[in-house]
């Protein structure tokens, strides 16, 4: 698919997406401009509405960029985006997008069982990838059970709210695909 060959709704669809992971991505966390991350939803969205690998790619630059940029603004000089821990963290950006292309969004059970297995998973992964490269070298003391349990309610409330919120929309997409823009069923 080529972007001249692409309709109005799914370059607005793209853009929003894209719009959204600037929004919620700087911060991380609610405050007066931004809202908590919703990349991992994002991703999961895109492979449910886009085939194209470029896409994939244009969505994790997308993110690499604006990570680059909150570290420079947040002048955190200890932080660099070239270790295995974000390279882990990035990983659950494509398994999200592999597991949603691979979706048929049928009913609200299918939905919500992918989803949830995404988000568990990825949490797993993203959290135990920090715990290992900058928790365990700075405090022997802090388990890696209890950096998750201090950390799993809160990326499961906004991810599971972000997730409710796309069931949400992709149902009114679908009563409505006459605008051009389609969940795919494969």
């Amino acid at each position: 698919m080529q972007i001249k060959e692409m309709k109005l709704p799914q370059v607005l669809a793209i853009g929003s997406l894209l719009f959204f992971i600037f929004l919620t991505r700087f911060s991380h966390e609610l405050t007066s401009v931004s809202m908590p991350d919703a990349s991992l939803i994002i991703f999961f969205a895109a492979g449910l509405l886009f085939k194209p690998a470029r896409l994939l790619a244009l969505f994790i630059f997308t993110i690499i960029f604006i990570d680059s940029l909150a570290i420079y603004k947040e002048n955190y000089t200890d932080i660099g985006l070239l270790n295995v821990g974000y390279l882990l963290h990035l990983s659950i950006y494509p398994l999200a997008w592999f597991v949603a292309s691979r979706l048929k969004i049928t009913n609200f059970s299918t939905f919500s069982q992918s989803i949830l297995w995404v988000i568990l998973l990825s949490f797993l992964i993203s959290y135990g990838s920090h715990y290992y490269l900058y928790i365990l070298s700075s405090s022997t003391a802090y388990s890696l059970l209890s950096f998750f349990q201090d950390n799993l309610w809160t990326y499961l409330l906004s991810n599971i709210g972000y997730a409710i919120i796309l069931f949400v929309i992709l149902k009114v997409i679908r009563s409505h695909e006459r605008v051009g823009l389609e969940v795919r069923s494969n």
